[in-house]
């Protein structure tokens, strides 16, 4: 039980002051395509992902410690070319990130680090494997606007478990590797 006071006494007043918690949105550009593009003679299959957007839930500790957990959506689309004509579905994918933070000192603009794992589930679409695990690496700045916080950070995915998407009798296989850029804005 004392141990459960102590922390609350250490953990809770940073927790409450004003900037310590911030919910917002996060959303953002892929660098290159999602999944590897499969040809074979008469066949050309490729995955393809435009956006990503979601809530965000940020905890600033002092230091320039602090962590954030985001709910990000990638919407898919299959294209699927034959002999006969093309055709093109659609799917998207969950992806959870728990990033670990570090700011470096500043006034308006922190620069900062962030890593943690990432847990992701393919939807919409029949898969080999649609929950993988992996990790994330991200650079950017914590901008402070007044009432707001920007935070424009370029995000490195790293997937450990290879998730395939099946489309009819194929199997397009995601990339291990993604690069996103992301522009956060917490209150």
């Amino acid at each position: 039980m004392r141990s459960v006071l102590l922390w609350t006494a250490i953990v809770a007043p940073p927790l409450l002051h004003a900037d310590a918690l911030s919910v917002g949105f996060r959303g953002g550009l892929p660098f290159g395509d999602a999944f590897r593009a499969a040809e074979t003679g008469r066949l050309k299959l490729r995955g393809q992902n435009r956006f990503l957007v979601g809530p965000t839930l940020e905890v600033r500790l002092p230091a320039g410690f602090g962590f954030s957990i985001d709910a990000l959506y990638r919407r898919y689309r299959f294209d699927r070319q034959t002999d006969t004509g093309s055709t093109s579905s659609g799917g998207g994918q969950w992806e959870f990130p728990f990033l670990f933070r570090y700011r470096f000192s500043g006034v308006r603009v922190r620069p900062f680090l962030a890593a943690g794992p990432t847990l992701q589930r393919l939807t919409g679409v029949t898969s080999v494997r649609n929950q993988t695990v992996g990790m994330t690496l991200g650079a950017g700045f914590d901008i402070r606007t007044g009432f707001a916080y920007l935070t424009p950070e370029l995000r490195y995915s790293r997937r450990f478990q290879d998730p395939s998407a099946k489309l009819l009798t194929n199997l397009l296989k995601a990339n291990d590797n993604q690069f996103d850029f992301v522009v956060g804005l917490t209150f």
